[in-house]
């Protein structure tokens, strides 16, 4: 284990219906009681920040960015904005000024200390992209201002797992030697692991990933993520499994959360507890207690191994009617918010649309 204190966060980094500023608000309480540090406003489904980057922020939008910045340094949290410039690295000459004028709005409105540049989930356009997205990246961090603490980048191919390049056209044999070619020390890599969706990651993996970027990655963990066409039929309840002695390997850890945002917190509550190197007594008491919170008098009956089974392993699309109105009859035991989220859930919820993914994109992970 290192001896400093790991740098943890969330990432709402999916795609889906973005969190209410309520939800946030909720959120940013929650992180900064149980050991985080970090909020990066990152939705797939901002078209601000990905699919219409290049157009004018109005003020009603940078208002809004201004308030989820203001709530989560009230938290003492750090704050942090992605921006997705689709369609930039083939015309980066032309839309250089433009980037650069963006950049500078969304950090200003926020006064962030994490900024992300995020080149994930882009179809491959040139054999070259490294090369490119390089360009774009040493541009970036010339002209960031003095409060951005961690500038992270995410490459195209933030994995080994081959489904990247089924998906989005096969990495290029000298990518990440043209992206990464005297990279800034600054700049941080996210990484998902092995997989977009790991099970588990190894210090071992840690240090094969270490090599190929030159330095410690930044985590991206799509645990416990269900923006997919399949995983969306599950709510994943259960604790971050494995993630043992990563202190001191990485330089930083990011929750990419589920689409509901207070079922998500089952999960996250453990992972820093992980990193404090506690006992696995230790971490299912703050399950079950977050269970508690979360489920009133219903928490026995919804996380008893039959039913979190039907949620985390079964799913939505294979569970049976009988099954599936036995969980939403839990759903009444209390009034919950939490379990107003599951009884959405229950009864087919829009919070993921596949439409956010097949407007612009070709990804069908899951």
């Amino acid at each position: 284990m290192g001896s400093a204190a790991p740098y943890l966060g969330l990432i709402e980094g999916f795609y889906g219906q973005r969190y209410s500023e309520k939800e946030r608000a909720f959120l940013y309480k929650f992180l900064q009681g149980c050991g985080y540090s970090f909020y990066i406003y990152a939705p797939k489904e901002d078209e601000h920040l990905r699919d219409k980057w290049q157009q004018d922020l109005d003020q009603p939008y940078l208002d809004f960015l201004k308030r989820q910045a203001t709530r989560a340094h009230q938290a003492k949290l750090e704050f942090g904005v992605a921006l997705s410039p689709m369609n930039l690295t083939a015309n980066f000459a032309s839309q250089q000024d433009l980037l650069l004028e963006r950049i500078t709005t969304l950090c200003a409105t926020t006064q962030c200390e994490i900024f992300a540049l995020l080149f994930d989930d882009m179809v491959k356009d040139a054999e070259d992209v490294g090369a490119k997205q390089h360009e774009v990246i040493a541009f970036v961090e010339q002209h960031l201002p003095e409060q951005v603490k961690h500038f992270i980048i995410c490459p195209s191919y933030y994995t080994d797992d081959p489904v990247l390049d089924k998906l989005f056209g096969q990495r290029p044999a000298n990518y990440f030697k043209e992206l990464m070619a005297d990279m800034p020390e600054r700049v941080e890599v996210f990484w998902t692991g092995p997989k977009v969706l790991s099970d588990d990651i190894t210090p071992e993996h840690i240090e094969n990933v270490t090599k190929l970027l030159g330095r410690k990655p930044f985590i991206w963990d799509n645990y416990p993520v269900n923006d997919g066409k399949n995983i969306c039929s599950y709510v994943y309840l259960g604790k971050f499994k494995g993630r043992r002695g990563l202190n001191g390997l990485v330089t930083g850890h990011a929750v990419n959360p589920m689409v509901q945002p207070l079922l998500s917190t089952l999960a996250e509550v453990t992972l820093p507890l992980i990193y404090q190197d506690k006992s696995n007594e230790e971490i299912n008491a703050a399950h079950l207690k977050q269970a508690k919170e979360l489920f009133g008098l219903a928490m026995a009956m919804i996380i008893k191994a039959d039913n979190q089974r039907l949620l985390t392993t079964v799913g939505l699309k294979n569970m049976s009617p009988t099954d599936r109105q036995r969980l939403l009859e839990f759903c009444q035991i209390a009034n919950k918010p939490a379990l107003k989220e599951l009884e959405d859930f229950l009864n087919g919820s829009k919070r993921f649309d596949q439409a956010i993914v097949s407007g612009t994109h070709f990804l069908s992970q899951g």
